[in-house]
């Protein structure tokens, strides 16, 4: 049994809706599937558009309500049978009506809480979902429509909301259990509920953590997750058009990689299957004979090597300095504290030795509250000498190159920082991981891309295996 899945991409179109079917009709003639689907391509956006339009006071949110309905019923009409609308046409009128008199709550009030946010901006995956389970079922395939806040338990943290895994896996079990042999469960990405019953959202591109959720409590013999790439790549191909598609990765390596700014995969989709040595396997919907990229116990000699390089971006570097001796665990402790109030997350820290700085990056979205926040925290220290200046950069680049063993191979962190002079680029800040699996460093955003550039081409184009005699051969030109 394998549990696939399909971004937003591989069903932004009829067209490309209609190759997603195909692919789903001919897996089930060999094997039993689960679809899990995301919101239709531009969808997700739309909606968090209208919400922000409902809530600034604007009646433009109307607008792009409107234009939902219209893609939704357009696809609606091109995928089913006519005859065979009836029931779909039904299911999708209530959930946009849903849709209608929360955006209107949200515009007469003039403000969305959390909670509400959640309830609207997951509904792409709800109207996405019944479209797919109505077009197989015209087609002759049965499918059943399920709804994923019925079994995916989560705590009420609206946005990114943790899973319960003890209460999840019960009920997917009992769900699933309950489908008859041949019919196709087809589950909406992206949400779950809380103890309560109210819609939670697992995190932006959360699709992929759906599927990974279901395949690893039914102990499900793969995942595949269905996007618009050959598979996981060495670099963003709209900076580097001749990245390369990376034929395996490990559990940790993909981690590595989600987390660190690679869009193809959600960065906590290893963790359901990881244990039971489920794997992953990304391909792509419009060349489906491609192999793809097989994510899981990987077979290789643990040898150093750079797998892909990769960037976030929208991030900040904030320094606190000149914290005396006596004073800086307790500093450094507040600081995490305050951090974890504001809920934003550590990309990178570094410390000096002595502990008298400490400079983090961060998202830069909240920024100035966090500037504003450091110096009320650190009034006293600021005033009295204890701390010193509080230094920040907006918008930065946190650029990785992620691998193996950087730890004892010096060649490849010696050419880091040989591409990154040779190209005139500064390092703001830079960081070997803990676990050795990348080297990350931060740069003015106008450097980025052609950072990623000059390393991919170091290490994929001009760089021949980790070798520190080959390095040594090649610098001395024998």
């Amino acid at each position: 049994m394998k549990v696939i899945k399909f971004g937003g991409s591989s069903i932004g179109t009829v067209e490309r809706f209609n190759k997603v079917i195909k692919i789903v009709s001919k897996k089930q003639e060999k094997e039993k599937v689960i679809v899990v689907l995301s919101a239709i391509g531009g969808i997700t956006d739309r909606l968090i558009n209208a919400v922000d339009l409902a809530r600034a006071g604007k009646k433009e949110y109307r607008d792009v309500f409107e234009e939902i309905g219209l893609v939704h019923y357009m696809f609606l009409d091109k995928l089913v049978s006519k005859w065979k609308q009836a029931h779909a046409r039904l299911v999708i009128s209530t959930i946009l009506s849903q849709l209608d008199e929360k955006l209107r709550g949200v515009f007469l009030l003039k403000e969305c809480s959390p909670r509400t946010s959640d309830s609207i901006i997951s509904t792409g995956e709800y109207l996405s979902k019944s479209i797919l389970a109505a077009a197989l079922n015209s087609g002759g395939i049965t499918a059943e429509s399920l709804d994923a806040a019925d079994f995916i338990k989560t705590d009420s943290n609206f946005g990114e909301a943790e899973v319960d895994f003890n209460t999840t896996n019960e009920l997917i079990k009992t769900k699933f259990e309950g489908i008859k042999q041949g019919v196709i469960p087809v589950v909406n990405g992206f949400a779950g509920s809380n103890s309560a019953g109210e819609i939670t959202t697992l995190g932006r591109s959360g699709s992929d953590y759906t599927a990974t959720i279901i395949a690893g409590a039914l102990n499900a013999d793969a995942v595949e997750i269905w996007t618009d790439v050959d598979g996981v790549l060495s670099a963003d191909p709209k900076i580097v058009p001749e990245a390369s598609t990376l034929s395996e990765l490990s559990y940790e390596e993909a981690s590595e990689l989600a987390y660190l700014g690679a869009k193809v995969i959600f960065p906590k989709a290893m963790a359901p299957v990881e244990n039971a040595g489920i794997p992953i396997i990304v391909l792509n919907t419009f060349q489906p004979e491609h192999p793809g990229t097989f994510i899981g116990k990987t077979f290789d000699d643990g040898g150093g090597g750079v797998k892909a390089v990769t960037y976030l971006q929208e991030l900040s570097l904030v320094c606190l300095n000149e914290i005396s001796a006596e004073y800086n665990l307790i500093v450094i402790s507040r600081l995490f504290a305050l951090l974890a109030r504001l809920e934003l997350p550590v990309i990178l820290l570094n410390q000096s030795a002595s502990n008298q700085s400490i400079c983090f990056v961060t998202l830069s979205k909240q920024i100035s509250v966090l500037l504003n926040e450091i110096k009320k925290e650190f009034k006293l220290e600021l005033e009295t000498g204890r701390a010193g200046r509080i230094t920040f950069r907006n918008d930065v680049t946190v650029v990785s190159a992620v691998g193996k063993r950087f730890d004892s191979h010096s060649a490849l962190l010696r050419l880091v920082f040989e591409t990154l002079d040779n190209n005139g680029i500064k390092s703001l800040m830079f960081l070997n991981s803990s676990t050795h699996k990348n080297v990350s460093f931060v740069i003015e955003r106008p450097d980025a891309k052609r950072t990623v550039a000059a390393l991919h081409g170091a290490f994929f184009q001009n760089y021949a295996p980790v070798n520190e005699e080959h390095i040594k051969e090649e610098k001395e030109g024998i």
